[in-house]
């Protein structure tokens, strides 16, 4: 949903989807539980990078943590700003999320050079993302590249 909380009506997402109405509501009956299952979703999509990238690099989870938070997807990037405008007026509807944090977090404190090196990593992850989502002065393409290396760089202890 490209404008926020406010444009996520049951009748403009079944519109979207090509679905009528009654088949939205089949599936989801409210509101509340669309977001729900769009927030289900969204973990399922970070995982699924997650798994890729976990793949590519040997089993390291920082690693693919890192490369899966450079891999970026204009249409999630959509999803997740109406998500956040939803939890602003819905706090309960986070909860998902914080979980799915904390239990990011402890894998990548387990897995990392240190907890500490870790969680700087997460944090600057988390950083980039929220430039990203708000358009918090976003590093270029080049400054990304650099970033990536950098991060990479650090988590091998090289920094």
């Amino acid at each position: 949903m490209a404008n926020g909380a406010d444009a996520l009506t049951l009748e403009r997402v079944a519109q979207e989807a090509g679905l009528s109405k009654g088949g939205l509501l089949y599936h989801f009956p409210t509101k509340r539980k669309l977001i729900e299952g769009m927030i289900v979703r969204l973990i399922a999509r970070v995982d699924a990078l997650l798994e890729d990238e976990l793949l590519k690099s040997g089993g390291d989870y920082v690693t693919a943590y890192i490369r899966a938070s450079f891999r970026t997807d204009p249409e999630e990037e959509k999803i997740s700003n109406a998500l956040i405008a939803a939890m602003a007026n819905d706090p309960d509807l986070i909860k998902p999320l914080q979980a799915r944090f904390v239990r990011m977090q402890h894998k990548i404190a387990e897995a990392a050079v240190s907890p500490e090196i870790g969680t700087i990593i997460r944090l600057a992850l988390d950083g980039m993302w929220m430039a990203d989502l708000f358009g918090f002065a976003p590093p270029s393409p080049e400054l990304r590249e650099k970033l990536l290396a950098s991060l990479l760089k650090i988590n091998q202890g090289e920094e």
